[in-house]
């Protein structure tokens, strides 16, 4: 269409902004993104790209403490039964170094003792976390990441917990003597299991405190990041219907301008 008018020139030039803006608008609501593309906004892309690379570091480093507090649990529960079957232990062995007692109690006591060793042995073979079993000395030297940066790293190391390391196969509670040195040997072992279950609680406080401080984080890097790229919808629609409207008006002053053309056309033709 040819525009001979100032008006209908101002109108179609209005016309050809407006619908580019309509255009960045549908693309906007489509999207859900504000910078839909770099040409959009390029500062505020490289940001958002920063900020979107800054989250998946938080949330890759909250599986890692995750699976990292999955595994000390595990051993926590291993050892809590290790524990209570050591203590057991030590009272049978106080039992069997009471001098009063008969070579056939003492024989039951022992058959009990064998027992719980066995136990014990038994929940090391079976405390596992992801194929590892973490009281057979198969977590040395464990590193967990507990963040998104270079060094925010937690070493965990849980030693063998089986009888053979422990040292309990060589007790026997057969005899006053051997009860009597089970006691003191069960005394040490049993200072041994609750220093490991200590440690373990402590790398649990600390996996719990930086997952706390890693999900805030997270959930602040987040709404940073929705602010900046997400679009605003309930605003973004207002705009489709300004523009839309605005584009009604421009088509009209077109219609018009055309029309009053073609009247003075005919005047001229008589």
């Amino acid at each position: 269409m040819r525009i001979n008018n100032v008006n209908a020139l101002w109108a179609w030039r209005s016309l050809q902004n407006t619908q580019r803006l309509l255009s960045a608008t549908m693309e906007t609501l489509i999207t859900g993104s504000r910078i839909p593309r770099a040409s959009f906004d390029v500062a505020g892309l490289a940001i958002s790209q920063r900020l979107r690379a800054l989250t998946r570091g938080y949330e890759t480093a909250l599986n890692n403490i995750y699976n990292g507090i999955g595994m000390l649990r595990t051993a926590e529960g291993g050892l809590g039964s290790i524990t209570e079957a050591l203590q057991r232990m030590r009272e049978l062995a106080v039992q069997a170094s009471n001098g009063t007692l008969t070579e056939a109690e003492r024989a039951a006591l022992q058959q009990e003792f064998e027992q719980l060793r066995q136990g014990i042995a038994e929940t090391v073979r079976n405390t596992n976390y992801n194929t590892v079993n973490v009281l057979a000395g198969e977590v040395q030297n464990v590193q967990i990441q507990t963040g998104p940066a270079e060094g925010e790293t937690l070493n965990v190391t849980i030693p063998n917990m089986g009888p053979e390391a422990l040292g309990l196969n060589e007790l026997n509670i057969s005899t006053a003597e051997g009860a009597q040195n089970a006691i003191s040997r069960l005394d040490e072992i049993l200072e041994n299991v609750s220093q490991v279950r200590s440690n373990v609680g402590s790398w649990m406080n600390r996996l719990e405190h930086a997952a706390r401080n890693v999900g805030n984080a997270y959930v602040n890097t987040m709404s940073s990041l929705s602010t900046l790229a997400d679009a605003d919808m309930a605003r973004q629609i207002l705009e489709l219907t300004r523009l839309q409207i605005i584009r009604q008006s421009n088509l009209a002053m077109l219609g018009q301008a055309n029309i009053s053309n073609q009247s003075v056309l005919r005047l001229f033709m008589g």
